[in-house]
């Protein structure tokens, strides 16, 4: 029911089909949005509200909501030339970012957030080095969490990082849609007085986390090129001890956690390591980037395992360096053929699971009364066809923003 609403900017759409996501599929569905939110969904047939006079029918459409992006680098572009090792990336996105002026900075990321809305995507979690990303997400319909890249391996710098990273923020005005936290860089990558101190001031926290063998290698034994990459970087504590443990159990037997955690790429884990995840008294969520795991040739996140658990996943794209660019659709794909799950439910990764991983839930993630209503359409070749989640995956049709829509016939 539309109830008391003003009428006047109230548009309905008849779709073949209607992906709720928190709901099963609705079949030749109604949705009536104000321009902001959505007032009604349901079956056309069974709708008992009043419907507005402006009444598009989209046909054999699919309409379903827009992509949550959890994990990206929006200050990086693609690379000339393939990065298939890691390291290589660590440094060649370091230094490139570093070459530009603030000019340059600011139209790499604008146009990077321009592609993340040509592909659909209505809220993301970015990696930034300084915040500049903040304000420039701020000016566009996004929702978004800016984790400000934190990291240092000297204890004994810890605070000085700290305060500067803190002073970073602040100077960043406060804003609604668009959030900044302190982000964790890696495991091995920060000191334990830096993890403490993040994880006392932060509800918000984001970490990649067991993502190579050597980071595994570190931090069991203190060796490998993690530590011969910290000693090129002039960043190694020589007072610091391996705990002789893996990066999930080190995590989260410090608790270095906060209330809400987003646990990135996690190639490499064992049953105890998931077990753990499960049962730690905080909100945590295993981010998966197929394509980027991919480039480097590492292995795939254990999706089965960690669903057979409980545990919620959700989906980024990682760097542009790595993956060549923010289509959430071509990670859906990846995902599916590494893991083996359906498109409902890798589309589900990249939709409600991400809204709740980066605590949007409330706005974005599913097609529901009081949500947004920037939501997504796709023509289906076939409109009788069973599975209309098939439809979104077909890169050969384009996406269109529901608001965007031009009848042919108006």
């Amino acid at each position: 029911m539309i109830g008391d609403s003003d009428l006047q900017n109230v548009k309905a759409y008849r779709a073949r089909w209607l992906l709720p996501m928190s709901a099963p599929p609705i079949e030749n569905g109604i949705i009536i949005c104000d321009g902001e939110k959505i007032l009604a969904i349901g079956a056309f047939k069974d709708f008992q509200g009043e419907i507005p006079d402006t009444l598009f029918d989209l046909e054999d459409a699919v309409v379903f909501p827009a992509f949550v992006n959890v994990h990206t680098h929006l200050e990086q572009e693609p690379s000339p030339e393939p990065v298939q090792r890691y390291y290589t990336y660590l440094n060649q996105s370091a230094t490139d970012w570093q070459s530009r002026s603030d000019a340059q900075r600011a139209d790499i990321i604008s146009r990077n957030i321009a592609e993340s809305n040509r592909f659909g995507t209505i809220a993301l979690g970015d990696f930034s080095s300084d915040g500049l990303s903040a304000n420039l997400l701020n000016d566009e319909v996004v929702f978004a969490r800016v984790f400000h890249e934190t990291k240092g391996f000297k204890n004994y710098e810890s605070a000085g990082i700290f305060r500067t990273m803190q002073d970073q923020i602040a100077r960043i005005a406060p804003m609604k849609r668009v959030t900044n936290h302190l982000g964790m860089s890696s495991t091995w990558e920060l000191s334990p007085d830096l993890f403490k101190n993040i994880s006392i001031n932060e509800r918000h926290i984001a970490i990649h986390m067991s993502m190579t063998e050597d980071e595994i290698e570190f931090l069991t034994s203190g060796k490998g090129p993690a530590r011969q990459y910290l000693l090129s970087k002039d960043d190694f504590d020589y007072s610091w001890k391996p705990p002789h443990i893996t990066p999930v159990q080190y995590f989260f037997s410090n608790r270095y956690y906060a209330r809400h955690n987003i646990l990135i790429h996690m190639s490499r884990l064992s049953d105890m390591d998931i077990d753990l995840i499960k049962n730690t008294p905080a909100k945590v969520n295993v981010c998966m980037c197929p394509r980027s795991s991919t480039a480097l040739n590492l292995s795939p996140t254990p999706v089965k395992r960690i669903l057979d658990k409980g545990v919620n996943i959700c989906m980024g794209t990682e760097s542009k360096t790595l993956s060549g660019d923010l289509d959430m659709r071509k990670e859906i794909i990846e995902c599916m053929n590494q893991s083996g799950v359906n498109p409902e439910t890798a589309i589900k990764f990249a939709t409600l699971n991400g809204a709740y991983a980066i605590g949007f839930h409330k706005e974005v993630g599913s097609l529901d009364v009081g949500k947004t209503s920037r939501c997504l359409m796709i023509q289906a070749h076939n409109g009788g066809q069973i599975d209309p989640y098939a439809a979104i995956l077909d890169l050969t049709q384009d996406l269109c923003w529901l608001e965007d829509f031009k009848p042919t016939n108006p």
